[in-house]
């Protein structure tokens, strides 16, 4: 009789693991799909403008490495780190190529987006199958661009926003980053609440005091 118990709790417990790895999968892909949904209009609208295909590898990328994502050892899924994240991904997706800029400030422009694009996309490779969108701890990393401010990913969306209105200076452009750049603030406040009950992630907060930008925040 304690053989078949044994059994029976063993194989519900291999049924568990299964469910919640299917469930895992499951999100990934769905958040990857997002990505690549919203890059769909853009690709048939934006034409071949520079600036434009520096967006759209970015999210291409974000999509391909929500696909390979590790599971969190904890999270937050609250109706406040919903609607952060929410905002910080669909609101900066309704930016427009209006009125592109020429000359010296669209040159300019691409360099920023450039920037912004390595900045963030080789935080996020740093990252690896820990990259995720919703406030979680797999695993805190401390090298590469995160020896030097704690967001890096964020930092780097902020350069590159700002280079794609350097390249499309039109004033909805701008309300798009002036709306967004709050709620990149309050996600990244999330994060760090989150992670703040690792004992690593403590050390890490003190030798690393920017958030965003070396010496300003």
């Amino acid at each position: 009789m304690a053989v078949h118990s044994t059994q029976a709790a063993t194989n519900t417990g291999q049924s568990q693991i299964t469910r919640a790895g299917i469930r895992h999968l499951a999100g990934n892909i769905a958040v990857a799909l997002l990505f690549f949904v919203t890059l769909a209009p853009s690709n048939l609208n934006y034409g071949s403008h520079l600036a434009n295909w520096i967006w759209l590898i970015g999210g291409a990328l974000m999509g391909l490495l929500m696909l390979i994502r590790i599971p969190p050892r904890t999270s937050a899924i609250t109706p406040s780190t919903l609607l952060a994240t929410g905002v910080s991904m669909v609101v900066p997706a309704m930016m427009r190529p209006e009125h592109p800029s020429h000359g010296l400030l669209a040159a300019a422009a691409v360099a920023v987006e450039l920037t912004g694009v390595t900045l963030s996309q080789v935080s996020r490779l740093y990252l690896g199958r820990r990259f995720g969108l919703l406030p979680a701890n797999r695993g805190v990393i401390t090298y590469g661009p995160f020896r030097f401010v704690r967001h890096p990913i964020y930092a780097g969306w902020l350069t590159l926003s700002v280079g794609y209105v350097m390249a499309f200076p039109a004033i909805r452009n701008g309300l798009i980053v002036f709306v967004t750049l709050p709620f990149i603030i309050w996600r990244s406040l999330q994060e760090e609440t989150l992670l703040a009950a690792d004992a690593d992630y403590r050390s890490y907060l003190v030798r690393t005091r920017w958030r965003l930008i070396p010496g300003i925040c």
